[in-house]
């Protein structure tokens, strides 16, 4: 009788160990899911309901939006701009898009003049945009998100995304053919 007890603790031990790792595993997969969908939610959702998300790679707006912050943008016309409003526009000189707080508009014709200027800038920016074009208005901000953004964006991460689904596939296998338990026996 000693010998049959002495031999169910160690497998109710290994049994509660396996138990759980197996909650710790589960928790951690489903935190990371979480986490990847909630960033993919970030990125691709603004689209969807109209709005534009950019990342911000340099100091130009800094302290108020830092390098590696996501900015919103809602896409408006150049006249719903007012001073003070930190938009998004085409750089006039290079091909990219610059996002700095607006100074001034003045609208003649068709054309619409807008003077911007980075919080960290000494210079300002003169543009102009047609009466009917579009153009961003940040109205939020994430900070940091940039960098996450485009590490996801990176072959890396599409490595680690394709070795997350391999290894969920082979734990799945695992679980599919373990053998059955057998019953406990009263």
């Amino acid at each position: 009788m000693n010998q049959a007890v002495a031999t169910a603790r160690p497998q109710a031990a290994s049994t509660s160990a396996r138990r759980f790792a197996n909650v710790c595993v589960t928790f951690t997969l489903w935190t990371l899911l979480g986490l990847v969908l909630g960033l993919v939610a970030i990125v691709t959702l603004p689209s969807v309901f109209g709005y534009q998300s950019l990342t911000v790679v340099s100091g130009s707006m800094e302290p108020t939006l830092g390098v590696g912050s996501v900015v919103i943008d809602e896409v408006i016309s150049p006249l719903e701009a007012r001073p003070g409003d930190i938009v998004t526009f085409k750089d006039p000189v290079r091909s990219r898009q610059l996002t700095h707080r607006l100074q001034k508009v003045r609208a003649e014709g068709d054309t619409v003049y807008m003077v911007t200027l980075g919080d960290a800038n000494d210079v300002p920016e003169r543009w102009t945009v047609q009466r009917d074009g579009h153009i961003g208005r940040v109205v939020a901000h994430l900070p940091k998100l940039g960098y996450v953004r485009e590490w996801l964006s990176s072959r890396y991460a599409r490595l680690a995304a394709l070795g997350a689904v391999l290894l969920l596939g082979a734990l799945m296998l695992v679980d599919l053919w373990r053998p059955a338990k057998p019953e406990p026996q009263p």
